[in-house]
Parts: structure tokens; sequence; C-alpha cells
């Protein structure tokens, strides 16, 4: 028989590895909002939101679309039918 570890706490530890990570670049006299303002930040993120937005609209709202009405139908509704009884 497997025993799982727990793996609970994930919440905690990337708390913990951003407050680690800030202050090892500020340390390094890294400006995290200078940085994050400059305008070559800003245009990739900019690219890689359009992209994203893309691929959404494209190619995965239709199915997500599909697979949540199916959800709603067979499962959603009838739940909360049972639920109002």
């Amino acid at each position: 028989m497997k025993k799982f570890k727990n793996r609970q706490g994930g919440l905690v530890k990337l708390i913990i590895l951003v407050i680690i990570a800030i202050a090892v670049l500020s340390y390094y006299g890294v400006d995290i909002k200078e940085f994050v303002t400059s305008p070559q930040v800003q245009k990739n993120f900019g690219y890689v939101g359009n992209f994203i937005k893309g691929i959404w609209s494209d190619y995965l709202a239709s199915p997500a679309g599909k697979v949540w009405d199916l959800w709603q139908g067979y499962v959603w509704t009838p739940l909360i039918n049972i639920l109002n009884k």
C-alpha cells in the first residue's frame, strides 16, 4: 500500500520563496519597480498577454464553452434541483 505525502502548505512555501527572492534582489541592488515599469518589459508582457488571449479565443474558448454547458446540464443543474427539494 502506498502512502501519499502531504501536499498542503504550498501557498506558505510560495510566499516564503517570494520574500527570499525579493531579499536577494534587494541585496544585489535590483530595483524591482524600475524593472517592471521599463518599456521593454511592458512590451514583452503585452506580447505574451496578446498571445494568450489569441490562443484562448481561437482554440480554447469553444471547447471550454461546450464543456461548461455539459457540466451545467448534467451535473450542476441536477445537483441544485436535488438540493432545493
